[in-house]
């Protein structure tokens, strides 16, 4: 007999669709127990309507959180508010403003707290080399090391608990490729391997996924005829994170070019939305992709509901393998209120259940198939009905993913967990269940 993790027998009809095409995979929403597909809804509007805001995301014990740092309001002033949305209670409220203002500043969340890299305050003025701290705990402004020269209209990413990486944009330094690093341990900023490109990128996408740092599109100048589809994926060295193995992955499908933010999306890769086709504010875009870096491919998402460009966007994990991309205000032919949020169940699973013959034990077995790319399956059994845990690590016990937390009844039970994003190398899958838990190996070989 099949069941679904959710107990309404409706869905059982749709369970058994989703198993007997497992092995097609012609559709990357039909692997779910659940057959859910992204839905986009409508937050609480923005109180105060801006673009080109300086914008990073935060996820903590099951609640999202999306700052956006200064930008233009409606009167194409640059203003200092730092607005916050929240997930859990689909509000807004407003901080400690940044100390100047500004645009195109490189933002990214480490740890509690929030950093703002470079930008300008009197556009279209030169860059600064400022770095501008937030603490989110304690609603204060500090400045971090200087990057090494001036620097605008780059994108930021986080990676590990003390790294940021910097790409693109206009710099002091040599523009092509820019990639540079930040430690904030030691509070130093050093050069990393620059990614490919032949001219100065800006305006484009920047993500991380696992140890994976792609990105895509751009141009090489505001206002250029010249932009680009193209994207490079990179490969952090685990010796040295300064030292990235950039290659060029597949092309971006969609039109859009320029104006828009790509990030994380769980282990399906990264995601990105809007923007402009032609790097002109004349042509906003609804369209919404992920990219698979482990896969090299990229598969279309439902549209925005509202086209735009210049928008503020980032991506929370909800917890139960629940992830949002949260994307507030923006510009299409005029400023816009709207805050759109996508949902995704990114790692769901599937449930075979034999009421006639319920296992003995607890057990937890072997990945099949061992090594894989990017797909494996992790079968367990379960007695009675417990409170399930399942976790992967990497070869450092650092927790990666995990994805299933939540109660289960007693049976034989099928996950699917997908390693696209993460690179090669051994995982180890963990199960605690009532008192139970066990520990397996696998190999993921891309």
């Amino acid at each position: 007999m099949m069941k679904s993790l959710c107990p309404q027998s409706v869905l059982l009809f749709f369970v058994s669709l989703f198993l007997t095409a497992a092995a097609i995979h012609e559709n990357p929403f039909h692997n779910s127990a659940n057959f859910q597909i992204p839905v986009w809804s409508a937050g609480s509007n923005i109180p105060i309507q801006v673009r080109a805001g300086n914008t990073a995301s935060y996820s903590v014990n099951g609640d999202g959180y999306l700052y956006i740092v200064s930008g233009r309001n409606q009167n194409d002033v640059i203003i200092k508010t730092l607005q916050r949305y929240r997930v859990s209670t689909n509000t807004w409220d407003t901080l400690a403003p940044h100390p100047t203002g500004l645009l195109g500043g490189a933002t990214a969340m480490l740890g509690d707290s929030l950093y703002v890299v470079g930008g300008v305050i009197n556009p279209p003025g030169a860059g600064i080399n400022t770095v501008a701290k937030y603490n989110i705990t304690q609603n204060t402004w500090s400045n971090a090391a200087n990057f090494p020269a001036t620097i605008v209209d780059a994108k930021a990413v986080s990676y590990q608990d003390s790294i940021i990486y910097v790409g693109g944009g206009v710099s002091g330094l040599s523009s092509a490729g820019l990639m540079y690093l930040y430690n904030s341990r030691s509070n130093e900023w050093r050069a990393a391997t620059p990614f490919p490109s032949a001219t100065r990128r800006n305006f484009g996408g920047f993500a991380i996924s696992g140890d994976t740092i792609v990105y895509m599109c751009g141009t090489s100048a505001f206002g250029s005829a010249q932009y680009f589809d193209s994207v490079y994926v990179g490969v952090i060295s685990q010796s040295d994170r300064s030292v990235i193995s950039w290659t060029r992955g597949a092309n971006f499908p969609g039109q859009t070019r320029t104006f828009f933010d790509a990030h994380s999306w769980g282990s399906r890769g990264i995601i990105m939305t809007g923007g402009s086709t032609d790097n002109t504010f004349n042509t906003n875009s609804n369209e919404c992709y992920v990219f698979s870096p482990g896969a090299n491919a990229w598969q279309q998402l439902p549209n925005k509901p509202t086209s735009w460009l210049t928008g503020q966007s980032g991506t929370v994990n909800m917890g139960n393998n629940i992830w949002k991309l949260i994307c507030a205000s923006g510009y299409a032919s005029s400023y816009l209120s709207q805050n759109e949020i996508l949902s995704d169940t990114i790692n769901p699973i599937g449930v075979i259940q034999n009421n006639n013959n319920l296992p003995e034990k607890f057990v937890l077995m072997q990945n099949y198939p061992n090594p894989f790319n990017p797909e494996t399956t992790i079968n367990f059994d379960l007695p009675k009905n417990s409170f399930v845990e399942l976790k992967i690590y990497d070869i450092n016990g650092k927790e990666v993913a995990v994805p299933h937390s939540g109660n289960l009844l007693a049976g034989s039970y099928e996950l699917k967990w997908s390693a696209a994003g993460f690179p090669s190398g051994v995982y180890f899958y963990r199960i605690q269940a009532e008192n139970f838990s066990d520990t397996k190996k696998m190999m993921l070989i891309k």
